[in-house]
């Protein structure tokens, strides 16, 4: 295991680049900048997925994009879309280091190709982002109207990124039919000044937007397929008038491919390493059927576990880079990771070995709550010390690469549903304050007035009595409360109430688990049929979820 006090530490200034416009066969330079968070020396290696990307590292020099180091090294990506039809595409270049902390490091880059052809509903508007390494000048030329407009979406975090967006917003009154116009870019950069067509389409039918322009997926050799629910799919939403009907989804391929009812499945099987391509189709009414969402399936060589850049996070809110803390419940997200079927680990106290994977934390073994493929949850060891922390996978007598977390001695968070802001939170008839048939499958109903919720949360911090790593929680007196009572916020601002709850510590039976039992008070403000609920602490306060109340 590397040791975090001696190795060096990736980070790069970005690692999203684009939507960049080619209209043409030219592109500018896309330039990130890699540095060192860490102690040592990089030493840099960078690969494309794709042809149309090439790469070069520069010398190191004094950073341009970022005050978290002072000597950076320029990665420039020289894209070539000669190749490429109409359309948009993605491609991977990875940044590596066999002896860095958080490496390997994947950059997105996205192209679209060709002009812009856009459908819109009249009195609604469409936005098509894009970035490009200088601010720009502009003329738009339009037919019938101003409809068409660009605008700066933001400042640049960065000095080689300024976000644009194009909009397309018929003029009241517009007719139905379709549209032309153009858009002539002048930078200070060369290379992207281009002049870009574009085509409106105005209809009062549904358009079907899908969810992703292009669908990626990587399994290895021998892996289980991959299925529902970590797979979450594809899915189409009309941003057009009146209801969008989905006829079908279909797709095309192989064998690796299938359309369950549970879901896609994409299963690697026998199939040899290579990109295999395929499509996902949704027939449906909208004006823009068959809409089709090209796959890239890749099939690697089965490696060594392989965690994500920022894969480690917290089982509440899922920040990449949120602080944690000793005892959270956390989420390791990756690849090869377990060559397993999905397996629940059993109830405390936990095992630290599961589908064939474990976890250490900075040499400290982890008890795991289940294992799959490209997910662990886990729990992070009591002992383990506030400052910076390495975590790693172990399968098959392979280590995964090192990623950093940061722990603090207390880092509240809340759990939520998934469902809009509503948090995990219980009725005392065990349902949750939500609208009724609002969460499928599961009770809801508002909650009113004086009712008793029981809030469950991580990450409250140090409690009396202490639980051991894996242990569950007593279920009787002495029970575990937290040693720093917080308080629960209902509503915002001027208008919310601050109230002592009647229980705070972890829950009864559970590892790494809190609850907090409150009652709602009478002089509540409630908006809209719901109301904002935090936990604070002296120095610490939650993210706000909502509950449902009447």
């Amino acid at each position: 295991m590397a040791a975090i006090d001696a190795a060096p530490k990736l980070r790069l200034s970005n690692s999203v680049v684009g939507p960049v416009l080619i209209p043409g066969a030219t592109a500018p330079v896309q330039t990130i900048e890699v540095y060192n968070a860490g102690d040592g020396a990089l030493s840099l290696s960078v690969s494309s997925s794709v042809p149309w990307i090439t790469t070069a590292l520069g010398a190191a020099g004094r950073c341009q994009s970022t005050l978290a180091a002072t000597s950076c090294i320029p990665l420039n990506m020289t894209l070539n879309p000669s190749s490429l039809a109409a359309g948009t595409y993605t491609g991977i270049v990875t940044v590596k280091d066999p002896n860095a902390v958080d490496a390997p490091q994947d950059i997105t880059v996205t192209v679209r190709k060709g002009g812009l052809d856009v459908y819109v509903a009249p009195g609604a508007s469409r936005d098509i982002p894009f970035t490009t390494s200088a601010q720009v000048a502009f003329r738009t030329t339009t037919d019938n109207g101003n409809w068409l407009s660009l605008a700066l979406s933001g400042s640049g975090t960065f000095k080689f990124v300024f976000p644009y967006r194009v909009r397309f917003q018929p003029v009241t009154g517009m007719a139905l039919g379709n549209y032309n116009g153009s858009i002539a870019v002048t930078s200070g950069t060369p290379a992207e000044n281009q002049t870009i067509p574009v085509t409106m389409r105005v209809t009062n039918q549904p358009i079907a937007e899908p969810s992703t322009d292009r669908l990626r997926v990587r399994l290895a050799q021998g892996a289980p397929p991959l299925a529902p629910p970590f797979f979450a799919g594809v899915s189409v939403n009309n941003v057009g008038q009146g209801t969008l009907a989905v006829q079908s989804e279909s797709v095309s391929g192989g064998d690796w491919i299938k359309n369950t009812a549970q879901g896609l499945v994409f299963d690697a099987g026998a199939m040899a390493v290579g990109v295999y391509p395929g499509t996902i189709t949704f027939a449906s009414n909208a004006v823009n059927s068959p809409t089709v969402i090209p796959v890239d399936f890749e099939v690697v060589a089965k490696g060594a576990p392989y965690i994500d850049f920022n894969g480690v996070l917290d089982n509440a809110v899922f920040t990449p880079r949120d602080t944690v803390t000793p005892g959270d419940i956390m989420l390791i997200k990756g690849e090869q990771l377990s060559f397993s079927p999905f397996t629940f680990g059993p109830a405390p106290p936990l095992v630290t070995q599961l589908g064939g994977a474990s976890i250490t934390v900075s040499g400290r073994p982890a008890p795991l709550y289940y294992s799959s493929y490209g997910q662990l949850a886990f729990q992070l060891p009591v002992e383990t010390p506030v400052g910076t922390a390495l975590v790693q996978v172990q399968r098959d007598g392979l280590n995964s690469n090192p990623v950093s977390i940061d722990v603090a001695a207390r880092a509240p968070r809340l759990l939520r549903t998934g469902v809009g802001d509503y948090g995990t939170i219980q009725n005392t008839d065990y349902s949750i304050p939500m609208p009724v048939g609002s969460f499928p499958g599961v009770s809801t109903h508002p909650a009113q007035i004086n009712d008793t919720l029981t809030i469950y949360a991580i990450g409250l911090g140090p409690t009396s009595p202490s639980v051991g790593t894996g242990a569950g929680a007593p279920g009787a007196e002495p029970l575990a409360r937290v040693t720093s009572t917080p308080i629960v916020t209902f509503g915002d601002g001027f208008s919310s109430v601050a109230v002592t709850p009647l229980f705070a510590g972890l829950s009864p039976g559970f590892a790494g688990l809190y609850q907090v039992n409150v009652t709602i008070p009478q002089n509540v403000t409630v908006t809209n049929g719901r109301l904002n609920v935090t936990v604070q602490f002296p120095n610490e306060v939650t993210n706000t979820v909502q509950i449902a109340i009447q």
